[in-house]
């Protein structure tokens, strides 16, 4: 694979490619290939060193980003898949504008991330039509070692991004809040920095998590309270906790989703598989950071036992809690887990990472993830790391005036508000259980699954937050 700059009538800047120069200038010539980013067009050849040859178009070489590369590579990826591709040399582009390893990290992240295929449930499908993946690729680059760093870095963080996207892509019967814990305990067993707890409903009791288990009520497996730490610098005190949202399968509750909205309900877990993949990518990247996952796991299910719409439920906090709509849930069992997470662990900072609204869907659409957050810098550097990874971030505000709409005449407060603003109201709610904590919520409601494939992003489970995570993290070891 040769990669080319619009309208640049050879490769990296009109170097040669010999034996492959007649092969590839008629193309050019024609202006049947012309560079612009995503195009890529393939040559067959009856020279023994390859029978195909790809020209990739990177788009104008002053407009250059991480982002624009990895969709290059991302549709290049594709058509290897269509092609049934099993290995491929790889040119690296060079740029004034990013460093080697930077183009580096970049290529091989798309290359990972559209190489991803989850078929373990296919079976008749997967013998007559096999699906092919890409097996290796050598990659020719005049920066060995630092290349050679960024492709090793690319292939944990994606192995992170895959156990998101599988546990997130399983069958809600398969990934129940049991199995959360198996993969956080089997990661403990993996990793000797990491260590998990997990607690059963006789504990949570005990905390008085009563929001956490008024969701559990209706459920057929038993909840979990899952702590997964990673320690990579026990000198250290400062601690990022990360709570992601662990509902494994959500019907509403009594205020049971409709038809088209409840067949991809287990992807609700979405945030805890996000900050467990996270987990396994600090840990194989021996990063020298502290950070903890907490989830509140659990089904929202329906039955004589649920929770019922007008009771009033306490939370571990004391606060009371009115549930006006049992399809807001997650805000439930993630008050309790952020309430606890701040008493018990002692967090530097907090964040809680969650499918939470669909009205953040309505706001952002699925190109952004909504952020919220009490602390400033928190936020921003957030949205910077976001910015890197293309798993970006809007902010929304979390001004005093909206909680209005969240009060109850009969409890504290209530669970959930009007339909306007309803991204920003669930803000609300959890802002009031984290206490003084430096805080961010980051609602991926529109970004964790795709009802379609999009540039390098598979279809279905995305594992969007774990890039993110990593990358921001990443940046808190440089400032240590």
């Amino acid at each position: 694979m040769f990669p080319f700059w619009k309208e640049e009538a050879g490769p990296l800047g009109g170097s040669s490619l010999a034996p492959y120069d007649h092969l590839i200038s008629g193309p050019i010539r024609a202006k049947d290939f012309t560079g612009r980013a995503e195009e890529n067009i393939w040559l067959y050849s009856d020279l023994p060193q390859e029978k195909r040859v790809c020209l990739l178009g990177l788009g104008a070489r002053d407009k250059m980003t991480k982002e624009s590369l990895r969709r290059a590579v991302g549709a290049l990826g594709a058509a290897c898949r269509d092609k049934k591709i099993r290995t491929m040399t790889f040119v690296l582009p060079k740029s004034d504008l990013l460093s080697d390893a930077d183009i580096a990290g970049a290529v091989c992240e798309a290359l990972f991330s559209v190489n991803y295929s989850f078929d373990s449930l296919l079976h008749d499908t997967i013998k007559t039509e096999p699906r092919v993946q890409l097996e290796a690729v050598q990659i020719v680059s005049e920066n060995f070692e630092s290349v050679h760093k960024a492709l090793d870095r690319a292939e944990k963080i994606a192995e992170g991004c895959y156990l998101a996207r599988d546990l997130i892509n399983g069958n809600a019967d398969d990934v129940t809040p049991e199995y959360l814990a198996h993969v956080a305990k089997s990661l403990a067993k993996e990793f000797p920095r990491v260590t998990t707890r997990v607690h059963d409903r006789k504990w949570i009791e005990k905390e008085g998590m009563g929001l956490f288990l008024a969701v559990a009520k209706g459920a057929s497996h038993p909840p979990q309270f899952i702590i997964c730490e990673y320690r990579g610098d026990p000198t250290s005190s400062d601690h990022t906790v990360i709570v992601g949202k662990g509902i494994t399968f959500d019907t509403g509750g009594l205020n049971l989703k409709p038809v088209g909205g409840i067949e991809t309900q287990k992807q609700d877990m979405s945030g805890a598989a996000a900050a467990l993949g996270t987990i396994r990518a600090a840990a194989l990247l021996n990063m020298p950071v502290n950070v903890t996952v907490v989830i509140a796991a659990t089904e929202n299910a329906i039955g004589p036992n649920a929770e019922k719409p007008g009771d009033v439920y306490s939370a571990a906090s004391g606060k009371t809690v009115e549930i006006t709509n049992t399809d807001a849930e997650g805000r439930l069992t993630l008050a309790d887990a952020l309430y606890w997470s701040t008493k018990n662990l002692k967090p530097t900072r907090m964040i809680d990472i969650a499918t939470l609204t669909g009205s953040m869907v309505v706001a952002l659409g699925h190109g952004y993830a909504g952020i919220m957050s009490t602390a400033g810098p928190l936020a921003e550097e957030l949205i910077r790391a976001g910015e890197h990874t293309c798993e970006r971030l809007w902010r929304f505000p979390l001004d005093e005036d909206y909680k209005e709409e969240l009060k109850s005449d009969i409890a504290d407060i209530k669970n959930c508000g009007s339909r306007e603003g309803g991204a920003i109201l669930a803000g609300i709610f959890l802002r009031e259980f984290v206490g003084t904590t430096p805080w961010a919520h980051i609602d991926i409601a529109g970004t964790a699954y795709l009802k379609d494939a999009k540039k390098y992003l598979p279809k279905n489970g995305v594992g969007f937050g774990v890039r993110l995570f990593v990358e921001f993290l990443e940046k808190l070891e440089k400032s240590a």
